[in-house]
């Protein structure tokens, strides 16, 4: 009898996971997906009228459905045999009291479907309250804390970011009451490096927030105004209410519910196979453009002179001999336009400018993480100094292959680093790259990506200038 209920639940959950998926991936099409999420914007109306207006609109607005699709991201991400158990589990919870926790590699995440309060503080962190009832997950020390930014196993980028706690019981009253559910993250980490803004905040905030459509207010602690500035564009295209941060004095928000954390899937990676939001790089990349009002769709005609935007670099991996690599590409039959990273700095300008251009070409590092503007066929060259071959396909050429873009590589030989002058021939810094990388980054760091420049080989790199043009050709 207990055998035969079992298999009846069992085959009860199949029957309702299977209905889900199938709802999921006819409400989540991929065509033009990511449009669906500007599709909410507030009323204009007087502020007694819109709030009335929007509360009534939220009751309406189902996002607990929204909150199961996370849950079932999470575990979507999972091949293992626990899959399905732990996915129940985590349904149940969210069900039964209204709050699950869910980790990943790089991610954590706790959801709520019942109202919250969250109280700032001024150290750059917050409080969120749960609702009377509420159970925090087994086990866990009170309070609970989860630091809301996708790079859990980095102790560098989790000192940095500050400490959200969970705790149950009501603050003071409400100060202010918002209509939609609050999607918490941080700012802070490797946030302000332009690769971990994309990478580590906006990629990872567009899967989140891709459910809500928009009907969500964005909770950022550790949030500094300059990056504010930089992002406050795209940021308004994800919700269109101004981004709550800590402040002095504390203030208590409520929200009918909260996800506090970010889903993370890699490196500049959408993975289009996971919900919650059949989402790709692609699809992030054209939110961007449309964000940022970027002209370009497709790379300039083939036969025009193609523009090459080169990222200057001022303190490591420089280019010692630049002056000479502009004049070669301009032989080769590029406009060439060099960039400080001063002028990078201005997002929404440098967006227009490699949004117009195409090749990208510079030595590896977050500047290259601009590849998220340039148009569709244009083409990346990106310059590998000694001893970051690996991360230089990790981190920009398997992405730049999911953007459809033309990607090249340049690898310098020794002769062409300055580590060359500093290490005997016999020293591993030279002969074997990859042990001092097993090292760990904090060793290898000093040495290849802070500690060398380049001055390339004129003769080698022409070459690799004319395959990129005749890429563009094609």
């Amino acid at each position: 009898m207990a055998k035969g209920k079992r298999r009846s639940i069992a085959l009860s959950f199949l029957l309702l996971s299977l209905l889900f998926a199938s709802h999921l991936r006819l409400d989540l099409s991929p065509l033009h997906l990511w449009k669906h999420q500007l599709s909410y914007r507030p009323s204009t109306r007087s502020n007694k009228e819109r709030d009335g207006a929007e509360l009534e609109s939220s009751r309406a607005y189902n996002y607990k459905l929204a909150l199961t699709r996370l849950v079932r991201a999470h575990w979507a991400s999972l091949n293992n045999g626990l899959q399905a158990q732990s996915l129940g589990r985590a349904l149940r919870e969210l069900t039964l009291n209204g709050l699950t926790c869910i980790s990943d590699t790089e991610s954590d995440l706790c959801l709520t479907s019942s109202s919250v309060r969250i109280a700032t503080a001024s150290g750059g962190g917050a409080t969120v309250f749960l609702a009377a009832g509420q159970k925090l997950p087994l086990h866990s020390p009170s309070p609970f804390t989860i630091r809301p930014y996708p790079r859990r196993t980095d102790p560098t980028a989790m000192a940095r970011t500050s400490a959200v706690a969970l705790v149950a019981g009501d603050p003071s009253p409400c100060n202010f009451t918002h209509p939609f559910p609050a999607i918490v993250f941080s700012a802070g980490g490797f946030a302000g490096n332009f690769f971990h803004d994309i990478n580590d905040v906006l990629i990872p905030l567009f899967l989140t927030s891709s459910p809500f459509r928009s009907r969500a207010h964005l909770f950022i602690t550790d949030l500094r105004p300059f990056w504010l500035r930089k992002f406050g564009r795209i940021l308004l295209r994800l919700s269109p209410f101004p981004p709550i941060s800590p402040s002095v004095p504390a203030e208590v928000h409520c929200f009918p519910a909260a996800v506090i954390g970010l889903k993370y899937h890699g490196n500049l990676l959408c993975n289009e196979t996971e919900p919650p939001g059949f989402l790709s790089t692609a699809d992030f990349r054209e939110f961007l453009r449309f964000s940022l009002s970027l002209s370009h769709l497709h790379r300039v005609a083939a036969g025009e002179k193609p523009l090459l935007v080169l990222i200057s670099r001022k303190n490591s991996r420089v280019i010692l001999n630049e002056d000479e690599v502009v004049e070669m590409a301009g032989d080769v039959g590029f406009k060439v336009a060099v960039v400080s990273p001063e002028k990078m700095a201005a997002v929404e300008e440098f967006a227009a400018v490699v949004n117009g251009c195409g090749v990208l070409m510079g030595v590896h590092g977050a500047g290259l993480a601009n590849m998220v503007f340039l148009p569709t066929a244009a083409a990346i060259l990106q310059v590998v100094p000694w001893g970051l071959d690996w991360a230089a396909t990790a981190y920009y050429g398997r992405p730049a292959k999911r953007l459809g873009l033309k990607y090249m590589e340049y690898h310098i030989t020794i002769k062409e680093s300055t580590l060359y002058d500093k290490y005997p021939r016999d020293h591993p810094v030279i002969a074997d790259p990859w042990s001092i990388n097993l090292q760990g980054y904090n060793i290898s760091r000093p040495v290849y990506t802070d500690g060398q420049n380049l001055t390339l080989d004129l003769v080698r790199f022409r070459d690799t200038l004319v395959r990129v043009w005749e890429l563009l050709q094609l």
